[in-house]
């Protein structure tokens, strides 16, 4: 399902590691919407910094970081939002 931005019910976030970070964090800011090496928040107040492209034919590093903020874990599954992870 694509996210439809018009709609006011329908919120989804996307679960990225920033850079410096060891751990997942939920943001509702869409990929791609901020230049690598700009910040953005997350649900849990936490502001992060979105990692540069991985270059065509590799793997990104966060590929493997699981570990989710529990903080972004709550407040995701309070708001009821759709949630995907996204590396970069």
């Amino acid at each position: 399902m694509l996210a439809n931005p018009y709609r006011s019910d329908f919120q989804e976030v996307y679960w990225i590691v920033g850079i410096g970070l060891d751990r997942r964090h939920a943001t509702p800011v869409r990929p791609g919407a901020q230049c690598g090496g700009g910040w953005v928040p997350s649900l849990c107040e936490v502001w992060m910094r979105v990692p540069f492209a991985t270059l065509a034919g590799r793997t990104p590093r966060s590929a493997a970081v699981t570990e989710r903020c529990p903080q972004c874990t709550d407040a995701v599954g309070e708001r009821g939002f759709s949630s995907r992870n996204w590396d970069f």
